[in-house]
C-alpha cells in the first residue's frame, strides 16, 4: 500500500530538487510547466521535453509539431539506440502530444521498438495501439494517459482496478523508478478525489450532452420563432385583404408609413431576438431543464 508519509516526502523532494521531475508532475497536475532558471545547463533533448510539455498544456499544436519535428529526425536502431529512447518522461510526453494533436505514430513506434522490453515499454506500445486493457500494462501510466487525453475513459471499474494495483504494489518506492512513482502517486490522489464524486466519465458525458441539448433547443426555438413570425405576418395580410378600409388607410399614410416601416424594421430585430430567447426558455422548461440553470 502507498504510504501517505512516503507520498508527501517523495512529492516534496520532486518539487524541490529536480526540475525535470517537477515539470512532469506539473504536466500531470495541470500546473504551468516552468523551465529551469539556468537554461544554459539544459541539453537539447531536455529543451525539447520542456517545450513539448508546455505545448501540450496550452494545446499549441504548431509549437508541438515544431519541436516534435526536430526530434523525429533522430533514427535510433538496435546498433545505435541513442540515450533519449529510455527517457520515459520524454517518450510519454511525446506519446501524449502525438495522440492529442493527431500526428503520425510511425516514428515513435520505431523508437519504442528499440527500447529494452519491460513493463513501461509494453505499456507505451499498447497505448499507441489502443490496447488500454492489456494485462501487461501499468495501470497508473494508462490512468494518467486517460487523465490527460480523455478523462471519460476513466470509468469506475478502471479506477477501482488501478486503485487495487497501486495498493498491492509494496515495492513502489524501493524500485526507485521516478516515472512510475509519479504516475502512481498522482493516480492514487486522483482516484481518491473521484471516489468522493459521481463517476467522472458520467459527469463528462452529461456535460457533453448538455451542450448538445441546449444547442438543439436553440435551433428548434429559431424554427418555431420563424414559423410564428410567418404566421403573424400572414394573419396581418389576411386581415388587410378582407378589410379594404385598412388597405385604403395605409395608402393614405404615404411617407409617414414609409418612415414608420423603417423604424419597425429596427424594432423587428429586437423583437426577433426577444422571441428567440423566450422560445428557448419555454422549450427548456417544457423538457425539464432546471430553472436555476436557465440563463436569463
Amino acid at each position: 500500500m502507498v504510504s501517505l508519509e512516503d507520498k508527501q516526502t517523495y512529492l516534496q523532494r520532486v518539487v524541490d530538487t529536480n526540475p525535470k521531475l517537477s515539470a512532469f508532475k506539473k504536466l500531470l497536475c495541470g500546473q504551468p510547466v516552468l523551465f529551469p532558471v539556468d537554461k544554459t545547463q539544459i541539453s537539447d533533448t531536455d529543451t525539447i521535453y520542456y517545450e513539448i510539455t508546455t505545448a501540450i498544456q496550452t494545446s499549441n499544436k504548431d509549437k508541438f509539431e515544431e519541436f516534435f519535428n526536430k526530434k523525429n529526425k533522430s533514427n535510433p536502431n538496435k546498433d545505435n539506440p541513442q540515450p533519449f529512447i529510455h527517457d520515459d518522461f520524454l517518450i510519454f510526453s511525446l506519446i501524449i502530444g502525438i495522440i492529442k494533436f493527431d500526428c503520425d505514430k510511425e516514428w515513435i513506434k520505431s523508437v519504442i521498438a528499440v527500447r529494452t522490453k519491460n513493463e513501461i515499454t509494453t505499456t507505451f506500445e499498447n497505448i499507441l495501439n489502443g490496447n488500454f486493457n492489456h494485462s501487461s500494462n501499468n495501470k497508473s501510466v494508462v490512468f494518467m494517459f486517460f487523465h490527460l487525453i480523455n478523462p471519460t475513459k476513466i470509468t469506475a471499474e478502471f479506477a477501482n482496478e488501478t486503485f487495487q494495483s497501486i495498493n498491492s504494489n509494496i515495492q513502489l518506492f524501493q524500485n526507485r523508478n521516478d516515472f512510475i512513482i509519479i504516475c502512481t502517486v498522482l493516480s492514487y490522489n486522483r482516484i481518491i478525489e473521484l471516489k468522493t464524486l459521481p463517476d467522472s466519465s458520467e459527469i463528462a458525458l452529461l456535460k457533453s450532452f448538455e451542450a448538445k441539448f441546449t444547442k438543439r433547443i436553440k435551433v428548434l426555438a429559431r424554427i418555431i420563432q420563424t414559423l410564428f413570425l410567418v404566421l403573424f405576418l400572414y394573419g396581418i395580410l389576411q386581415i388587410i385583404s378582407i378589410r379594404p378600409e385598412i388597405e385604403s388607410f395605409l395608402d393614405k399614410i404615404g411617407i409617414i408609413g414609409t418612415i414608420s416601416g423603417l423604424i419597425g424594421i429596427s424594432l423587428f430585430g429586437n423583437i426577433s431576438k426577444w422571441l428567440k430567447n423566450l422560445f428557448v426558455r419555454i422549450l427548456l422548461l417544457i423538457f425539464g431543464y432546471p430553472k436555476d440553470l436557465i440563463r436569463k
